[in-house]
Formats: C-alpha cells, sequence, structure tokens
C-alpha cells in the first residue's frame, strides 16, 4: 500500500494521529471485551466493516458510531489541552476528574475507580494497574506537541499515563509509543521504527526483548497470536499483541483495524494505539469515508480543532 506519508513530525498533524485512533475505537466498540473467537465469528461472519452498538455488557447506553471510555477520555484530554492552550499535568488531572463528576455514559474501568477513590481519599496518586490503556489516550498530546522537542514529548506522555497508571512498565510504555509516533513520522518505515523505539529510558518495560521474543508469532493468524499472547488488557499481554500488528500489517492499517477487533479482548486499547501509529505513518487517506462520517463525536472535534486552531 502506497499513502500519502509525512516526511517528518512538522508535516503530521493532530487530525493525523487522532481521526485513525478514534474511529479504530468505534469500531472495537461491538467486540469489545468479548473474548470467545467463537461467539466472535458467530456474531460477525463477514468480519468487522462498519461500527456496531456494544455486543457486551460494559458499556450500556453506547451505539453504533460512539466510543468506548478509552475514547471519551481521550476527547476530554483534547478538549483540556484546547481549554488550556497547553498542556501540564495538572491542568489534565484536575480536567480528567472533573471529567468523572456526573458523568454516567463512560464506563469506570479498575484504573478510573482506583485513581479517583485516591482523589477523593486526598492522596494524588494513580492505581496500580498495569494495563495498556493509558497509553491509548496519548494521540491529542502527541498531536499537540509534535514540534516539540522529543524529550518534552517524552515527559509530557509519561506523565499523561502516570495520572491514573502506576506500573512503571506501562508509564515506560508511553515512552515507547511518543518515541515510535516520532520514528515512524520522520521515516515513514514502521518496522524499523519499532526497532529505534527501543532505545529508550526504560525502567520496567523490555522492548526489544518482546520484539525479538514476537518473531515466531509473527508467522501465526490473528486468533491464534491472540491464543498464544493473550487478549486482555495487561500490559504483558497487550503490549506484545499491539507489536505483533504493527509488524504484520504496516502497510495495511486498514485491514490490521478490522483484524484487531475481529478478535475481542481489549481491542479498544490495542487499536487505538495503533490508529495512532499508523496515522503517522499514513496520515488518513487510508480510512474508509464511511468510519469518518459515521463516528459520532468527529464533527464536534474538528470544530473544535477549527476554534481553538490545533
Amino acid at each position: 500500500m502506497q499513502a500519502n506519508r509525512p516526511s517528518n513530525s512538522l508535516t503530521m498533524n493532530i487530525r493525523d494521529l487522532l481521526l485513525p485512533a478514534l474511529a479504530a475505537d468505534a469500531l472495537c466498540l461491538g467486540p469489545h471485551w468479548i473474548y470467545s473467537q467463537r461467539q466472535l465469528a458467530s456474531i460477525y461472519p463477514n468480519g468487522i466493516e462498519q461500527f456496531d452498538s456494544p455486543r457486551s455488557s460494559y458499556h450500556p447506553g453506547k451505539t453504533a458510531g460512539d466510543l468506548t471510555h478509552y475514547g471519551d477520555q481521550t476527547i476530554a484530554l483534547l478538549e483540556s489541552i484546547a481549554r488550556h492552550g497547553n498542556y501540564t499535568p495538572e491542568d489534565w488531572a484536575a480536567d480528567w476528574t472533573l471529567f468523572w463528576q456526573g458523568n454516567t455514559t463512560s464506563y469506570r474501568d479498575g484504573a478510573t475507580r482506583d485513581t479517583l477513590s485516591n482523589y477523593q481519599a486526598g492522596h494524588k496518586t494513580p492505581s496500580t494497574s498495569n494495563d495498556l490503556s493509558a497509553s491509548a489516550r496519548l494521540a491529542p498530546l502527541l498531536g499537540h506537541l509534535r514540534n516539540a522537542p522529543l524529550n518534552e514529548r517524552i515527559t509530557a506522555a509519561r506523565s499523561q499515563n502516570a495520572l491514573t497508571h502506576g506500573d512503571p512498565a506501562v508509564i515506560d510504555s508511553a515512552e515507547y509509543f511518543t518515541r515510535l509516533v516520532h520514528h515512524v513520522a520522520e521515516t515513514g518505515d514502521i518496522l524499523q521504527s519499532l526497532q529505534l523505539a527501543c532505545d529508550g529510558q526504560y525502567n520496567a518495560l523490555r522492548p526489544a526483548e518482546t520484539l525479538a521474543a514476537l518473531s515466531p508469532v509473527l508467522e501465526l493468524t490473528p486468533p491464534e497470536a491472540a491464543r498464544a499472547l493473550g487478549l486482555t488488557c495487561h500490559l504483558p499481554e497487550a503490549f506484545p499483541l499491539t507489536l505483533y500488528f504493527l509488524s504484520n500489517y504496516a502497510e495495511n492499517p486498514q485491514q490490521a483495524l478490522r483484524d484487531n477487533a475481529l478478535i475481542g479482548g481489549d481491542n479498544a486499547a490495542r487499536g487505538m494505539i495503533l490508529g495512532t501509529i499508523f496515522g503517522a505513518a499514513h496520515s488518513t487517506c487510508w480510512l474508509p469515508p464511511h468510519w469518518v462520517s459515521d463516528l459520532h463525536e468527529w464533527e464536534r472535534i474538528e470544530d473544535m480543532l477549527l476554534g481553538v486552531g490545533i
């Protein structure tokens, strides 16, 4: 697949990262947190081409074209940046807690519940969760800071993850994906960038070892890879499975998002990260038009981006 690739980070814009991430999230809403491959094959015998309403019990009130709670929080981060004209961890912490006040439409996962509980007890500390979802929210932040020095982007991304996730490997994953977006935007080469991004200050994450161990899994189909690696939100399963899709579908992002959605589990967190990386590599020209037109929040987001000039 040949696509319009940014030659460097200066040509990448916030829409390139954000729109594919949100489209991926909406695509995953229907099968989100369903783990049975037999059940998913029965629901989607022809694969997943369209947005669907939730087929599990986790997102009551949501309909096709809506976002999971990951996408909702991503928009909240974008709104926070737009409101203040910049990003600071303090502003984001205040706006994130405000987002949840009276919110009855977004699912409160364990990391959210535990972090809010800590804040309500007067302790501004994150949960101990080790799930990958914090990195799913990075698209608006990395788009906003795309022209900032890489170290500044890494520091901001780490602080964004650390708001809700205290696990050091999850915080490290913010750096890895920030470096990956940087290298992909510079080179247009996802496979090379997966290796380049390993050169970071990681305390707990071992991306080079993960990539090396992934080699035999790359020969497997997505359902086989899911069985080999695991489908949960926890980083030891979600991180290598995300790298599997980036490695095997570097030039076929549309199919990557479909196949990732179809294997279920915590497909939304993986999908949002995939969308962000594919947007850095290929812009948005590969997205099916109906994924954009059917995305309920996108028109409002476009108006907000135009209004604040980001």
